[in-house]
């Protein structure tokens, strides 16, 4: 399976560089997660972006408890965290980490276009961070995957015949459907039936001798199409009516209907183009597949993983957050 860490580094980039300006408060501690502890400060950090989305968003009444719940889901994943990082410090995953690090940042670097190390830092003064801080960060994630990757990440396996089941139990989610481009020609049958079917049988022989269909469709259609000669659009074939769906089936491009008969008017339609639907290949799908069944199946692992560390530590939340 490969590694997933390409997102990440952007994330590890913006969040090594946010600055929050919340509401000033006396700092106090929210949890304890067994020697360690978070603090309000810490957590309103974290929740800045939630709020500012709460607040452009969310009505005035509803806000605070929006808030409330932003605040426990960041808590909660900032609890995950630290679990996960004390245990890889318990199982000395933070050994030889120099080299990782620094490769690490380089990526960052090379990713957001710095020149030199000067220029990131000078980067992350600006955000009123460093570099000896930011390195912090980087090595906590560092240590973390590791872990995860271990525990979680390595113990997805995907076979080849489970890609391949889902790729032909699911075709449709892969297919792009047929589609056509229609012309039409309405004909009232208001000064009878009769006279209009006779109009349409002579304006079919016409059309497939080689007559223009936009000439007849100006100057026979009552349609609202008639000014564009008869063009009606492009569409989806399992979109389209039932009657219209039927009225086109074997109709090849270039070709037109039989006349279709309804209560009010008679339409002859022509396949200016017709799209058949395309299903895209296995092995184009592949990747997409195994992305979708990893995340899946790391979900309960991750969920498991989880509850054992949970069960392990001694966790404290502080009420009154």
């Amino acid at each position: 399976m490969k590694k997933r860490t390409g997102v990440f580094l952007a994330g590890i980039f913006v969040l090594g560089m946010t600055c929050t300006a919340w509401a000033r408060v006396v700092d106090r501690i929210v949890a304890k997660v067994n020697d360690d502890i978070i603090t309000l400060s810490e957590l309103r950090r974290e929740t800045e972006s939630f709020r500012r989305d709460i607040m452009s968003r969310v009505p005035a009444a509803q806000q605070e408890q929006a808030l409330k719940e932003a605040e426990e889901q960041v808590l909660n994943s900032l609890i995950e965290s630290m679990l996960i990082y004390q245990k890889a410090i318990e199982l000395e995953y933070d050994g030889h980490m120099e080299e990782n690090i620094t490769s690490y940042i380089q990526q960052i670097m090379r990713d957001n276009n710095f020149r030199d190390t000067e220029e990131f830092e000078n980067a992350l003064a600006q955000q009123g961070d460093s570099l000896r801080t930011f390195r912090e960060t980087i090595s906590r994630h560092i240590i973390s995957s590791a872990l995860v990757n271990d525990f979680i990440n390595q113990r997805i396996n995907l076979l080849t015949p489970e890609i391949e089941r889902y790729y032909q139990n699911h075709l449709a989610d892969f297919t792009t459907p047929e589609e056509v481009t229609l012309s039409e020609i309405v004909l009232d049958t208001a000064n009878g039936i009769s006279e209009a079917e006779n109009l349409a049988v002579d304006i079919i022989n016409r059309a497939r001798q080689g007559e223009s269909f936009a000439t007849l469709a100006g100057r026979y259609s009552k349609g609202a199409t008639a000014g564009r000669g008869g063009e009606i659009g492009t569409y989806v074939v399992d979109k389209l009516n039932d009657e219209t769906r039927r009225a086109l089936v074997g109709v090849e491009e270039g070709d037109v209907s039989e006349p279709q008969r309804s209560a009010r008017d008679i339409v002859i339609y022509r396949v200016d183009a017709r799209k058949p639907a395309i299903v895209r290949p296995m092995d184009e799908v592949r990747d997409e597949i195994s992305e979708l069944l990893y995340m899946q199946r790391r979900s309960p692992e991750y969920e498991r993983f989880m509850t054992q560390l949970r069960e392990e530590a001694f966790i404290q939340i502080f009420p009154e957050m």
